[in-house]
């Protein structure tokens, strides 16, 4: 592809050498030419206020603008909504123009670098392309290497992740059932690393349990600054039996220490 007073035109050698998949098509369209009159003064939205002076010889023909003695396609209308949603590749074939004219638009307009054409390009190349399986075959053995896990795990742990972080995983877990046997391994792995519940409370230790088998639920209660009802149902989760008269109506009473 060469460039040309602003704008390129496609050798039909390089169409006919396009993939039996056609990655580089137009996503969001349809686009049309727009109606212009050649001498009319539009604004471009990347060089301003221009001349209209041709029409580019490209699968959409588009107006080109004259500012000084500079020419190239004027960004405006159908072409500047494509810049802002189609793959870079996809522009640059359809308006026959190099790929660094096309980056030269997305700054312009403030595109980020992957946008809806660049992410359904790619996803369609990981579907169709030899090439990319067998890199996506690697990125997968090479992301499944213990060494490497335990090394990005060594530098994350014990800091908190970001709040965008948290909100993304929020989102993308809402409303998705988790099944019994997940919760299990969650459970598990969170005791592993010694996490307490914020709604549990503060965490027991065993100087306190040693405390709650040996004396009065009001005596444990002063000397760890927790409340009876707490040392009560400390009680239950040690399996010992209730100390209150009567114990716990409707509960069955252990007989564990008698």
């Amino acid at each position: 592809m060469v460039e040309v007073g602003g704008y390129a035109h496609i050798p039909a050698s390089l169409t006919d050498a396009m993939p039996k998949v056609d990655h580089f098509k137009l996503r969001f369209g349809p686009y049309a030419t727009p109606r212009f009159r050649y001498g009319r003064t539009v604004r471009c939205l990347m060089r301003g206020k221009v001349e209209i002076v041709g029409l580019s010889d490209a699968p959409i023909p588009w107006p080109i603008g004259k500012l000084g003695r500079a020419k190239s396609l004027v960004l405006y209308g159908a072409l500047a909504r494509a810049v802002r949603r189609e793959s870079n590749q996809a522009v640059a074939r359809a308006w026959g123009v190099t790929g660094q004219t096309v980056r030269k638009w997305r700054r312009a307009l403030g595109v980020q670098q992957v946008n809806d054409g660049t992410f359904a390009l790619k996803s369609d190349m990981a579907k169709h392309e030899p090439w990319a399986k067998r890199n996506q075959r690697k990125a997968w053995a090479k992301a499944r290497d213990p060494a490497r896990r335990e090394k990005i795990a060594a530098a994350r742990r014990g800091k908190p992740r970001p709040q965008h972080v948290i909100d993304a995983m929020t989102a993308g877990r809402l409303a998705k059932p988790i099944s019994d046997e997940t919760r299990r391994k969650m459970s598990a792995s969170q005791r592993k690393r010694g996490a307490w519940p914020p709604a549990a409370g503060r965490a027991w230790t065993a100087a306190e349990d040693a405390l709650v088998r040996k004396h009065p639920a009001a005596e444990v209660a002063r000397r760890t600054g927790r409340s009876v009802g707490a040392v009560q149902w400390r009680w239950r989760t040690l399996g010992l039996p209730d100390r209150r008269k009567g114990g716990r109506r409707g509960k069955p009473q252990s007989t564990k220490g008698k």
